[in-house]
């Protein structure tokens, strides 16, 4: 899975975080960040700047990720032991989860089995759904007919004791790569979300009032998501106001995978100008900057030497811009392969990154070991799209777009120009529509290149700019926006599980939040499908090369560009240390502030 948001996206395809020293000696740290949805649960958007602020309040999954990207049982802290698991007759597997007594909610309330299953009914059940959440649990017995309102009963999750639930997984969902993934998932807090409503433990699952779970569903739609005040992570929420989230750190935590309280009292998260981030760090205004990817900036904070420390890594992740494949010229293949062969990327990356930037050809990331294993296959196998106005014509020879305005003479390469444009039989013109985020080198950079570039192969070419949290709105909401474009300009960066089911398969392809660039391949369905049930890392690595191919040819995002995260913190900030799978809010109980 990714961020896209990943989880996903950042406006300028790169996350620029800054931190702001409040006066001296205050145990605080000021993170800015790009615009926040305001959605501090999951379920609703997929905007990375939000998810920061979710692992800072949740916590108690019963599965962490290391600093190396292994999905771990968290044994330290939150579970009795690793789960017991069972296969059962009909083909499913159930795992059993006990809790260490003693956790608690901010409020002083215990955390208790009660909690996590009521966060996976919840957000398996219809309310959910209709309360415009995306459902989660897909992969559990009974979700189909549960998620449907057939049911009154999740079958596959049960309270077995105030410590003991399981979850039961279909045997059509198995084997699967990462299913340490089925059970992740941190508790809410049934005592404040539910307290009135019916959860009976049955032998055949969870019993619930449907009426009274769909009430549930919209008050945390409208009420929760914004303001979760009633958190077990390491901070607790204060406050969003004036693009401002307000943190303190909570009491009542019982620590993170190493068994860590956070030592920093206060954090603040808020809404910058990213293009000052380093100058405001040099300035000493900001204690910290987190996932620079620009060369100005880099050199810049690299130059005080000792005054910072300085941690780099393969990102996790990479630029790109995302094309449509559900509307417009971009649905069919000839054409996005044409503009892949009008973007120069190696540009695009010396933009802003100069030398700090390099090649992304496929849906990877550079810090993913399979990547790191494979890096001459790669090079080898996979289609760059060098730059090149004569393959980019051919594509196009190839689609739909072979037309003058008659629609019947075939195009003239040789004459196109911003006056001589394609056209398919029915005399419409090959036109695309992009939107870009303002105050954004990769924008500008791409816009003088397409601009340039299309009427070179008789396409007209527009490029909207808007703020970021337009821009993911109509991206993430996708036939149902009301303003569509064929391509954006964004960033992805994968989660704990590198899963690209929810992001390809053609049965999303229609689902907002899901599948984002709408794609719907039979061949490549299958795939992510081999891919997900893998049994073994060899079965895995020769899945991922043959998904790789056919999301190459595919293309349903052009990788732009990837890099090395560089992350820079004042000497006052001690214990700073990042990887590409724990980020400084994964990491914040290691943090002090001097």
């Amino acid at each position: 899975m990714k961020k896209l948001l990943t989880l996903a996206a950042a406006a300028l395809m790169a996350v620029s975080l800054a931190g702001c020293g409040g006066e001296k000696n205050e145990n605080k740290l000021v993170v800015g960040t790009q615009d926040m949805n305001g959605d501090f649960v999951d379920g609703v958007t997929n905007n990375s700047y939000d998810a920061d602020v979710r692992k800072l309040i949740h916590g108690y999954n019963p599965v962490d990720v290391d600093n190396d990207g292994n999905l771990i049982w968290e044994t330290k802290v939150t579970l009795d032991g690793d789960p017991k698991t069972e296969e059962n007759k009909d083909g499913s597997k159930t795992f059993t989860i006990k809790l260490k007594d003693g956790l608690k909610w901010n409020d002083g309330e215990p955390v208790t089995a009660d909690d996590y299953v009521f966060n996976f009914v919840l957000r398996a059940s219809n309310g959910w759904t209709k309360a415009g959440c995306n459902p989660t649990g897909v992969e559990i017995v009974g979700f189909n007919q549960f998620n449907e309102g057939k049911t009154d009963v999740l079958a596959g999750v049960k309270k077995i004791d105030d410590l003991t639930f399981s979850v039961t997984i279909s045997k059509e969902n198995l084997p699967y790569y990462w299913e340490k993934r089925f059970v992740m998932g941190e508790p809410l807090p049934k005592h404040v979300l539910a307290k009135d409503a019916k959860f009976e433990a049955t032998d055949e699952g969870t019993k619930v009032n449907l009426k009274e779970l769909a009430d549930v569903a919209v008050n945390v739609k409208n009420d929760y998501i914004k303001n979760p005040t009633v958190t077990c992570g390491a901070y607790s929420f204060k406050g969003y106001k004036n693009k401002q989230v307000q943190l303190e750190a909570n009491k009542e935590y019982a620590g993170d995978w190493k068994g860590k309280k956070p030592a920093i009292e206060k954090i603040v998260m808020k809404s910058l100008d990213a293009d000052k981030d380093a100058d405001t760090l040099v300035a000493g205004e900001v204690d910290l900057i987190f996932g620079v990817v620009e060369a100005e900036k880099i050199d810049k904070v690299k130059e005080k030497g000792d005054a910072y420390t300085v941690v780099h890594y393969p990102r996790n992740g990479y630029g790109t811009m995302p094309l449509s494949c559900y509307y417009g010229a971009t649905q069919d293949v000839n054409v996005r392969h044409a503009i892949g062969y009008l973007i120069n990327t190696d540009s695009i990356s010396n933009a802003a990154m100069k030398g700090y930037g390099y090649a992304c050809y496929s849906d990877y990331g550079p810090a993913q070991k399979v990547y790191q294993k494979n890096k001459e296959w790669v090079k080898k196998e996979l289609n760059p799209y060098t730059f090149s106005i004569d393959k980019a014509n051919e594509a196009l020879n190839e689609s739909p777009y072979r037309f003058e305005k008659d629609g019947s003479t075939p195009f003239d390469s040789s004459k196109a120009s911003a006056d001589y444009l394609r056209y398919n039989e029915k005399g419409e013109v090959l036109s695309i529509s992009h939107i870009g985020t303002e105050k954004n080198p990769i924008t500008d950079n791409i816009k003088l290149q397409l601009t340039k570039n299309a009427p070179l192969v008789g396409m007209k070419y527009e490029i909207t700019v808007k703020d970021f949290a337009t821009m993911i709105k109509c991206y993430s909401e996708k036939q149902k926006s009301d303003v569509q474009y064929n391509v954006y300009n964004m960033a992805t960066a994968y989660t704990e599980v590198p899963d690209p089911h929810d992001e390809v398969h053609g049965k999303y392809a229609e689902y907002p939040n899901y599948n984002p660039s709408g794609i719907n391949d039979d061949e490549l369905n299958k795939i992510v499908e081999k891919l997900r049930a893998s049994s073994s890392t060899e079965e895995y690595e020769a899945n991922w090369k043959e998904y790789q191919k056919r999301w190459n040819y595919l293309l349903p995002v052009i990788p732009t560009y990837t890099n090395d995260y560089y992350d820079f913190a004042s000497s006052k900030v001690k214990g700073f240390k990042t990887t590409p799978f724990r980020n400084w809010a994964k990491n914040i109980c290691n943090f002090t502030i001097e």
